[in-house]
């Protein structure tokens, strides 16, 4: 069969979920193509590849774009089979009944994937698949039923990264992204893996972990084939312990790959010893989020359990052995004002953090922190209406607009801050007030852009090449704070 996956936009971390998913329908010997919805192309590319089967990945937020990509494309081919996964599919499964989509996945895809595209090319029923829902078979407990939790990630097939380096930008971004784990066993309410993680309580370990053979192999075969000036894992959480998973990656890291890292961790979990031996093997920057700066908040609120002496001397560490940091911090939550902001972009410039970005809190399907909202009155439960970039206006009710600006302009100004402290105080008594959104965006763009390539993601780019990743960055960037939804004639 020809299977078409639709892909909202392409950004600079590989869509490593519909790669996986296209090396599995390869090994059963599938053709896969892709769509990408922000080159406004969608419907001629459908049409040039008659697809078999459509399959869209989706979070919360993004979905809309989906669910209007799929009724066009169902309208001119109604025999299509039409499937969407992801976070949102999980936790919101209820779209089947109320979208023509033809099944729906929810979980983890890596068995129930070939076992579908294998139903559907025999024209057998598919129903009855584990994490498989359909209008037929869906239920609350259908919803609910999952088969236990892959324990084992070597035996997965390499990512297809051809699938969208044959036709995309990312061929010429030196910058690969890669996942060693999956998993994370923490609890903080903002975040779907606690839920994730009652979904299949019981069915399997929490964490996995591909054996360090395995991960050398496939960064090896993707050395050989494109062109990799740096590495970004993309784990939740990289590292949980000084173990010997980490003496043999400090090892053999540097000797087979030898490209400059940058990975995710919490402060919490950073000791020197840790820090010294991934610096030995490559690490470059390192991202550490603080959510926020008032303890209320981050711990009582949003459960992260870290004091700020945890995360500051965590950071200091970083400093200490000159390794850059990235944050990630969280605006406009429940319960909270711009004071509780102001609060946190002084925790980062306290941490001395390299680049930051300032997200504002978006309630995500079935998390703590959404039904939280919800139960308070502070969000109607509409997640359709939501936004794809969490730098645009709170959804919440509790905030007023005056609030809501100054919260999207602090959002956008923090990041400047970072490189320019001495400009904390008028950002925060006077611009943050201005009704100058579309001038605040520029200035974070242009700080952003700065900040990744000097500092976190440190790369070499040709001239032609600086100025052309400049320009398909700002258009990506518009394309992430627009209000459109899907503008596109049949």
């Amino acid at each position: 069969m020809k299977i078409l996956f639709v892909l909202k936009d392409v950004e600079y971390i590989d869509p490593m979920g519909i790669m996986l998913l296209s090396a599995l329908a390869k090994e059963q010997g599938h053709t896969t193509a892709m769509a990408v919805l922000s080159d406004g192309k969608l419907m001629e590319t459908v049409k040039k590849e008659a697809p078999d089967v459509v399959a869209f990945s989706a979070k919360t937020g993004e979905h809309k774009y989906y669910i209007a990509a799929n009724d066009l494309i169902k309208e001119t081919l109604p025999n299509v089979v039409t499937v969407i996964g992801g976070p949102h599919a999980t936790f919101f499964p209820d779209i089947i009944k109320e979208h023509p989509f033809d099944a729906l996945c929810i979980g983890e895809g890596d068995d129930a994937w070939p076992e579908l595209l294998s139903a559907i090319e025999k024209g057998e029923p598919y129903d009855t698949i584990a994490n498989i829902v359909t209008k037929s078979n869906f239920s609350s407990e259908s919803a609910k039923s999952v088969r236990p939790r892959r324990r084992s990630l070597d035996d997965l097939p390499f990512l297809d990264r051809e699938l969208v380096y044959s036709s995309t930008r990312l061929v010429r971004f030196p910058m690969r992204s890669f996942m060693v784990s999956r998993g994370c066993p923490y609890k903080c309410t903002y975040c779907f893996n606690h839920q994730y993680n009652a979904l299949y309580k019981g069915k399997g370990p929490v964490v996995s972990r591909m054996s360090v053979s395995r991960v050398i192999a496939e960064l090896k075969e993707l050395k050989e084939n494109y062109e990799t000036q740096f590495i970004k894992f993309y784990d939740d959480i990289f590292l949980y312990k000084d173990d010997e998973w980490l003496d043999e990656f400090s090892q053999r890291y540097p000797r087979e790959i030898g490209v400059p890292f940058h990975c995710l961790m919490r402060a919490n979990l950073l000791t020197e010893p840790i820090l010294l031996k991934m610096k030995k093997a490559g690490l470059a920057s390192i991202s550490m989020s603080i959510e926020s700066g008032n303890e209320r908040v981050r711990n009582d609120i949003l459960k992260r359990d870290m004091s700020r002496s945890t995360m500051t001397d965590a950071f200091e560490l970083c400093h200490k052995h000159g390794i850059p940091t990235f944050s990630n911090t969280i605006f406009a939550i429940p319960s909270t004002s711009i004071k509780e902001d102001i609060e946190s972009l002084d925790l980062n410039l306290d941490c001395k953090v390299t680049f930051g970005e300032f997200p504002l809190f978006f309630p995500y399907p079935k998390t703590a922190l959404a039904e939280y909202a919800i139960t308070n009155g502070y969000f109607d439960g509409d997640y359709d209406s939501l936004h794809m970039s969490y730098q645009s206006l709170s959804p919440l009710k509790i905030f007023s607009a005056k609030e809501k600006l100054q919260q999207r302009n602090l959002s956008l100004l923090s990041t400047l801050c970072l490189l320019f402290p001495s400009l904390r105080n008028i950002t925060v008594n006077h611009l943050i007030n201005l009704p100058l959104s579309s001038l605040y965006f520029v200035l974070y763009f242009f700080t952003k852009a700065y900040l990744i390539k000097r500092k976190i993601y440190p790369m070499k780019f040709s001239f032609i090449n600086t100025l052309r990743e400049a320009y398909e960055s700002f258009v990506l960037e518009k394309f992430k704070h627009t209000d459109e939804v899907l503008k596109e004639s049949k």
